[in-house]
Formats: C-alpha cells, structure tokens, sequence
C-alpha cells in the first residue's frame, strides 16, 4: 500500500532541505530500490551527519504510520532499506574512513562506507577487518548485524573487532556504546543494532 500522499512535506525541518529526494525528482529512480528489493518509498532523506539524523527522526516521529527503512549499501537481503510509500533514512553519504591510532589499530567508519572502500585504507597498513563477500556491501548493515565475510574462520566476525559506536537512539538522543559505557547497549548492538538505533560511526581495532 502506498502512503506518500499521507507525509506533510511541509514540515520537513530546515537542516534537511538540501538531502531530499522524493518521487518525480531526476535522483529518485537511482536510489528507490536495493540491490535485492524494488520499492517506491515516499520520501528519501541521504543524511550527512548525526545532527541530521536527530531531525529526520524528528520527522519519522510526525508520521507513526508509515513504515521507515534505514539503508547503508543497500544490499540488505531483507529488503528492510527500502519500502513502498515510507520513509528512508540513507546513511550512503555518511561514509568516512579513519585511522584513530596506528598503534593500537584502531580506525572508525561511517556506515555509509563501503566495504571495498575499507579494504582500500587498510590495505596500505597490512590491515584487515571482516567484511561482506561483495565490496559494494555498506559497513552499516553488516556491522550491526553480526559480519560474516571471507574472512571469518581467520579474523572472526566484523562484530568481533567492533570497540566503540556512536548511535542515535529513537528519542533522538545520541550516545557512544563500548565495553566502558551504556554497556547493555554495546552488547545489543553487535547482531542486532538495527532494532535499538541507529549507528553514525565504528570503531573497530583491526588485525
């Protein structure tokens, strides 16, 4: 069923203006659908950074009934990050590559990031970290849902390296989880983060 006519466009807050897409703009037919799903949501909103994921869960909030998909790389077997007439959340600009601290390994990445992107940055070190077995696969999706990659008898699950994550939570309130603080949240998180929040960046402490 489809719900577009139903979103008050007219309330979109004013941060998000320029990350819109919406049916019948010349970018909609490019980012509707996954890789594994077709869909036609109603409304996109490619958000560039924490605040903004604050204010577009401000404008999720103002529309209960509608379903909402958050989308990485999009290649989500599920078909979760898209939906027909709803609201996405696309984190694909979101998609920053660090190194925090040569020594200790320790790199944080957006979720938008590719896996292939990551492997890029790494590689120089002789690092590697888990990912999915297609490079185009986003970091988000995967990280939050376990990782099972080429590399998992050797180096483990993504979510074995995992240290850190800054997440949004659904009262929009932004918080960072590890095995020092909001533990509970950090154990929830490695398997099942798309139910509690959403992530804006990981910190992993790679091989």
């Amino acid at each position: 069923m489809n719900h577009s006519h139903s979103i008050n466009f007219g309330i979109i807050p004013k941060s998000l203006k320029d990350s819109v897409i919406k049916p019948g703009d010349a970018s909609y037919e490019r980012v509707k659908s996954t890789f594994f799903r077709g869909g036609a949501p109603g409304i996109i909103l490619q958000v560039k950074n924490a605040e903004q994921i604050v204010a577009a869960l401000e404008f999720v909030r103002a529309h209960p009934h509608l379903p909402l998909g958050i989308r990485s790389g999009g290649h989500g077997i599920s078909g979760r990050s898209t939906n027909d007439g709803g609201i996405i959340i696309d984190l694909s600009h979101m998609n920053k590559i660090e190194i925090l601290d040569r020594s200790a390994r320790r790199v944080r990445i957006e979720p938008g990031a590719r896996w292939m992107d990551v492997a890029t940055v790494l590689a120089p070190y002789g690092w590697a970290l888990t990912s999915g077995d297609h490079g185009g696969v986003g970091v988000g999706g995967l990280a939050t849902s376990g990782g099972i990659g080429l590399f998992a008898r050797s180096h483990g699950l993504t979510i074995d390296r995992l240290r850190a994550v800054e997440i949004v939570l659904a009262d929009r309130s932004v918080v960072r989880a590890s095995e020092q603080e909001n533990q509970d949240l950090f154990w929830a998180v490695r398997g099942a983060g798309a139910n509690f929040g959403i992530v804006t960046s990981f910190e992993f402490q790679v091989d």
